[in-house]
């Protein structure tokens, strides 16, 4: 009993709602090194992450969009190819005002949108990316689970799912710790300063060899322990109650900054101004307060790019129906750069809103000429051709597209789309169990391909690749199954 209290979560940037006690900081670690796989094997700690990632599809605000998802995925890349991990890492946004970032084992890592939103420069935003991304792989999370030998992997995934959970849906996380033996133990949970200052200093160092800033991380710290002025907690980003920051920590980042500086630092992408404008008007409480906010900027010259601006003002009238005004701004943007593909794909979205789906397909076609494998404009492209009844069409785009690596939960649910249109019923069943599997759904995947298996009409190879696909997911349901009675 004692052990399993003393569980800690293998959150590798803590991402609890309620500030660490200062007792936390005394728990004594084992020296475990690359030897934490004797706790915890590089496998089970993917297999943890998948498990986590499946609860946060479900009830986390995780933010579905392609420009996004691509950006933070590239922006984690240029940093983690660097590294001397494993395995391979999967980055997400999560629609949140909270500033705060966290990481699961396994790779997979997460950043509320408040915390993008409050970075000034890309680099200060690589050096959270890079910060998490030495958490993992340093195996921190390991590190500390030393009573994870008296509990199985389904109790300890439990644990990660309910305590994370709190921090991207409070209510479903404390839900979820209810049913768990997590709330007494996170009260125990934190990561040492040992671990904060090692995350520091290789997060550094990725950033520099990926050319960013270094001298941003301390920037960034000092910008979030200003947050210290207020009396009221609820003023105190959750960034600075999770990774506590002084200023011994803020002086060491600023010193390991300028010994391993680049000797060419990367200018902010522009894709990072796109996707912040983005961002802003998807936070915004009332559309109408992004709305006027990028209209200021437009009217006042603020900001580095008047086209940035101007884009979020185009995706702010969106937003609040006035579709003619939002046409006259992409107009004057997709005029002066003709070959930027958000300018495209965001008239395409315009015109789909507004219901002249003949229009959103010209734009979304002119972005997937412009470029072929970028996913938003592909999958852009593809909806809009469904949407005019060009099905053949839209299947034969992601045909082109999906090679296996490619595939994730969105491809499958248009291809699914696209043989329903097509009649091409067993295939379009076929696809949707693709679809649950991509996101964790087991049960609902052996459903749909049981529909599948009573088609009527299938040809002796259909009915062999179903029933041989179905068999493998019933008996990962029952490998589940039996995990999960085991962790009782």
């Amino acid at each position: 009993m004692k052990a399993k209290r003393a569980l800690v979560s293998l959150a590798v940037a803590a991402a609890f709602a309620v500030p660490p006690l200062p007792a936390q900081e005394r728990i004594e670690l084992p020296t475990l090194g690359d030897s934490a796989g004797a706790l915890i094997s590089p496998e089970q700690e993917r297999k943890l992450g998948e498990n986590f990632m499946r609860e946060m599809r479900r009830q986390a605000p995780i933010v579905y969009d392609e420009e996004v998802e691509d950006y933070i995925q590239q922006l984690g890349d240029s940093l983690g190819d660097n590294s001397d991990y494993y395995g391979d890492f999967s980055f997400y946004v999560i629609d949140s005002p909270v500033i705060n970032a966290f990481a699961v084992p396994g790779g997979f890592i997460f950043f509320h949108t408040g915390l993008i939103l409050e970075t000034q420069t890309e680099s200060e935003l690589a050096s959270v990316v890079g910060h998490e991304i030495s958490h993992v792989t340093q195996r921190h999370g390991a590190r500390m689970i030393e009573a994870a030998s008296q509990m199985n992997l389904p109790m300890i995934a439990a644990t990660i799912g309910a305590l994370l959970l709190a921090v991207a849906n409070p209510e479903a996380g404390t839900a979820a710790l209810m049913g768990t033996q997590a709330a007494a133990a996170q009260a125990q949970i934190n990561f040492t300063r040992a671990n904060e200052k090692e995350a520091d200093s290789l997060g550094l160092r990725l950033m520099s060899d990926a050319g960013f800033d270094t001298a941003d991380m301390a920037v960034f710290f000092e910008r979030m322990q200003r947050a210290n002025r207020y009396s009221d907690p609820a003023f105190i980003p959750e960034y600075l109650r999770t990774h506590p920051i002084n200023v011994n920590r803020i002086a060491e980042a600023r010193s390991r900054a300028q010994s391993i500086r680049p000797a060419t630092i990367r200018e902010d992408s522009y894709q990072y101004h796109l996707i912040k404008a983005k961002l802003r008007v998807r936070s915004a409480q009332n559309p109408m307060d992004a709305r006027h906010l990028f209209q200021t900027r437009l009217e006042q010259g603020s900001g580095t790019y008047e086209e940035v601006a101007r884009y979020g003002y185009a995706l702010a009238l969106i937003e609040t129906g006035d579709f003619t005004q939002a046409r006259v701004e992409l107009a004057k943007l997709i005029a002066d750069y003709p070959t930027l593909v958000s300018f495209h794909i965001a008239a395409g979205q315009l015109e789909r809103q507004a219901r002249d789906y003949a229009a959103s397909l010209d734009h979304y076609e002119r972005a997937f000429a412009l470029e072929p494998e970028n996913r938003a404009a592909v999958y852009g492209y593809t909806n809009a051709l469904l949407l005019v009844g060009q099905s053949a069409e839209a299947k034969q785009v992601l045909r082109d597209y999906g090679l296996s690596d490619r595939r994730d939960p969105k491809f499958y649910k248009l291809l699914a789309e696209s043989e329903t249109q097509l009649g091409q019923t067993a295939n379009a069943h076929h696809s949707l169990a693709e679809y649950y599997l991509s996101v964790g759904e087991y049960p609902h995947a052996a459903e749909q391909l049981r529909i599948a298996r009573e088609t009527p009409g299938l040809s002796n190879y259909q009915r062999q690749k179903i029933v041989a696909r179905l068999d493998e997911v019933e008996q990962t349901i029952i490998n589940l199954e039996r995990e999960q009675r085991r962790g009782r």
